[in-house]
């Protein structure tokens, strides 16, 4: 079979990897330094606002703001027992691509993030599925620099090519956080991706 690209299969990262995309883009100036805390390991309402500040510390833009923003108030358990914790992005929109994310909590401590992105195919999805996975990354190791946030991605495989949907997979362990991406396939076909960043012990 013919390998193909997992960018043509998903369209994940086409137009953001080399030239610079509308507002919506994780890549300050050469002058900003980007001051957050990172997620992983803090409280829950530590995350969701330490999320927040990092958003609008990488965009200035209104709409930019609004969708990768995570309102409290809209924040849900998942579970009776007050262990996940669910928000789904861009609802506003009406939009069926629904990108979303669960926080795996012990005693109110975040230690564990996943994310859902669909498949999409259109230019603006693929360019906030990356951001989205960015800003991820950003949020379980704050130590990080634009160009090792990149490596994650690559070390991950999503710029590899595949022969096969279910080889659209990886995991990586760097800095006590473990990176996992895993598709997920209906009939052959990618209908999305989970990324999972989780705390690990030392």
């Amino acid at each position: 079979m013919k390998k193909i690209s997992l960018f043509l299969i998903f369209s994940l990262l086409l137009a953001a990897c080399g030239a610079d995309t509308n507002e919506e883009t994780i890549n300050p100036t050469e002058e900003e330094v980007i001051i957050f805390t990172k997620g992983l390991g803090k409280s829950t309402s530590e995350y969701v606002s330490n999320w927040n500040k990092l958003v609008s510390e990488i965009s200035n833009d209104e709409d930019t703001l609004l969708f990768f923003s995570i309102n409290p108030d809209e924040v849900r358990w998942a579970t009776p027992q007050q262990q996940i914790l669910f928000y789904q992005f861009g609802k506003s929109e009406n939009n069926p691509i629904a990108f979303a994310i669960n926080l795996l909590v012990e005693e109110d401590i975040v230690y564990s993030v996943e994310f859902f992105t669909p498949a999409v195919s259109d230019e603006i999805s693929s360019q906030r599925t990356k951001l989205f996975f960015l800003l991820l990354i950003a949020m379980a190791d704050d130590t990080l620099d634009k160009e090792e946030r990149e490596s994650v991605l690559n070390k991950l495989g999503l710029y590899d090519d595949v022969s096969s949907p279910d080889q659209v997979r990886g995991s990586l362990t760097q800095n006590n956080i473990q990176y996992i991406i895993e598709p997920i396939i209906d009939n052959g076909l990618i209908i999305g991706l989970n990324l999972y960043t989780t705390k690990v012990d030392n």
